[in-house]
């Protein structure tokens, strides 16, 4: 019987390390390489909407060196990623409508780039990967890793991570979990 625990334990750690975290059966990588630079997986979240909690999507966020608050993740002058994974099918219109939300207070100064994103904003299916990729001086966005655009500006790319982890992220469980504090 020891020897079988034994085992296991070895498993999962084994598994843990190869496929790195799990959320709700969602996996993310412990790191991500980006032009040389190991990005490790600072925390994990789940976006729930509506009354009932429906499960849209997990995130992941990765970045240099762990970090817990928010206005030290958004000031990093390294690059950051942010993983979507859908767990059910999301319509264009609702993920734009999502976007019009969080960017309700700074709307009139992010004017183009809001409509810009928005185009850029699939009809999500369940399974699909969304990754914004954060540079100082633009965001990079894919879906199921294939680039499909990329808009300048470092301020930009600053308030889009802000609404996921600024003063009104789409709900305070997905933020804690993104920035490590919870899961």
């Amino acid at each position: 019987m020891k020897t079988h625990t034994i085992l296991l334990t070895t498993l999962v750690l084994f598994t843990h390390w190869i496929y790195g975290a799990t959320i709700d059966e969602m996996v993310f990588p412990d790191h991500q390489t980006l032009n040389g630079e190991n990005l490790k997986l600072n925390g994990l979240g789940l976006r729930k909407a509506t009354v009932f909690k429906v499960k849209v999507y997990a995130a992941g966020l990765y970045l240099l060196e762990p970090q817990h608050e928010t206005h030290k993740v958004i000031q990093l002058k390294n690059p950051k990623i942010l993983v979507m994974k859908f767990m059910r099918e999301v319509s264009q219109e609702k993920i734009n409508d999502a976007w019009d939300k969080a960017f309700e207070e700074k709307a009139a100064q992010f004017a183009e780039e809001i409509k810009q994103l928005k185009k850029l904003m699939p009809n999500a299916k369940e399974g699909d990967t969304l990754e914004y990729i954060f540079w100082d001086d633009k965001t990079e966005f894919k879906i199921n890793q294939t680039l499909k655009g990329t808009m300048a500006g470092g301020a930009w790319g600053k308030a889009l991570l802000n609404t996921w982890i600024g003063s009104h992220p789409p709900t305070e469980e997905l933020k804690d979990g993104l920035l490590g504090l919870k899961h």
